[in-house]
C-alpha cells in the first residue's frame, strides 16, 4: 500500500478509538486533533503546507453514500495547500507539523470560500464536507523556492552526466559554443547550405538519452519548415545550419536548446534530447 494512502487509512481508524473536543472556528467550522505533534514547527501565515488529504461530501440524492472529492492516497503524493487557504486558515494556524486532525465544514460554506464557487450538482444541499487531515512538512515560499533549485541542479548534473557518457559512447561528437552537439553521419560537399529563412524539408527520428524514440518521420512526407521562424527548437536551427542538401547529422540537444525546464509530453524537464536530421531540400 502507498505511503499517503497508509497515513490516510490510520487517520480514519484513529478518529473510531479517539474521541477528542471538537474545537469551533469562524463560520461554524470545526476541527478536531486525531493526533498532535508537540515538537512539530508551528504552522504561520504565508507557508506552503505539504498534506495527506481524504476529504469526503455527501452525494446529492443518497443519503447514505457519500463522494471523495480529495484522496492523495491515490496518488501516493502529498498536496501543496497554503496556510492562507480561505475559509480554513484559522483551522491551519492550530496546527504543527506532524498533527494530524478531522475538520467538518458546510459545503455551501466550503465551496464558496475555498473555491469561490457555488455549491456542485453532485453535492447534496445542507451537507457536511469532512476532511481527514495529516501534515507532513511546512514550508516558507523562500524555502519552497531553495528546495525547487536544489532538486533543479540535481537534475542537469544527472543529464550532464548522461550526455557526456553517450558521446563518448558513439565518439566523433563535436560541440558549438551554444552547447549544441553533433556528429555528421552523411557528408555531401557539393550540397546547398541551409541558412536563415531557407524553406527546408527533413526526415527525422528524436529519442531520448536513454534510447526511448518520441518522434520520427523517416517515411512520407519529409517536414517543412523555414529557418529562423521559431517554428521548432534552437537546437534544430542551430543544427540545421551546419548543414547541406543531402546531408545527414546527429545532433545532441541540451536541454535549453530543447524543452527546458517544463519538457514536453513523454520529455521530462531539464533533459537532453538526440535526433538524427537529413536535410532532403531547400527552397
Amino acid at each position: 500500500m502507498k505511503k499517503s494512502a497508509i497515513i490516510i487509512a490510520l487517520l480514519i481508524f484513529s478518529i473510531k478509538i479517539h474521541s477528542q473536543t471538537w474545537i469551533k472556528t469562524d463560520g461554524g467550522t470545526v476541527f478536531k486533533y486525531i493526533t498532535k505533534n508537540e515538537k512539530g514547527r508551528k504552522i504561520r501565515p504565508n507557508m506552503i503546507m505539504l498534506v495527506d488529504l481524504l476529504g469526503k461530501v455527501q452525494k446529492a440524492g443518497n443519503i447514505a453514500e457519500d463522494t471523495v472529492i480529495f484522496n492523495s492516497g491515490t496518488s501516493d503524493k502529498p498536496f501543496y495547500i497554503p496556510t492562507e487557504q480561505p475559509g480554513l486558515q484559522n483551522v491551519f494556524y492550530n496546527l504543527n507539523t506532524g498533527d494530524s486532525i478531522e475538520i467538518k465544514i458546510i459545503a455551501d460554506t466550503f465551496y464558496n470560500k475555498v473555491f469561490a464557487a457555488n455549491l456542485p450538482d453532485f453535492v447534496a444541499k445542507g451537507s457536511i464536507v469532512t476532511l481527514y487531515f495529516h501534515v507532513q512538512e511546512a514550508l516558507t515560499k523562500e524555502e519552497i523556492e531553495d528546495r525547487v533549485k536544489i532538486q533543479n541542479t540535481k537534475a542537469v548534473k544527472s543529464d550532464s552526466l548522461n550526455v557526456l557518457k553517450y558521446c563518448n559512447k558513439i565518439k566523433g561528437v563535436k560541440k558549438l559554443a551554444s552547447g549544441l552537439r553533433y556528429k555528421p553521419l552523411k557528408l555531401n560537399p557539393t550540397g546547398t547550405l541551409a541558412k536563415k529563412g531557407s524553406m527546408v524539408s527533413v526526415r527525422y527520428k528524436g529519442w531520448l538519452i536513454d534510447g526511448d524514440v518520441f518522434d520520427e518521420n523517416e517515411t512520407g512526407e519529409p517536414f517543412k519548415l523555414v529557418l529562423g521562424m521559431n517554428q521548432v527548437i534552437k537546437g534544430w536551427e542551430e543544427g540545421l545550419k551546419l548543414m547541406k542538401t543531402g546531408e545527414k547529422y546527429r545532433l545532441i540537444i541540451p536541454w535549453y536548446l530543447a524543452y527546458g525546464t517544463l519538457g514536453n509530453g513523454p520529455i521530462p524537464p531539464f533533459t537532453s534530447i538526440v535526433f538524427d536530421v537529413q536535410l532532403i531540400e531547400i527552397k
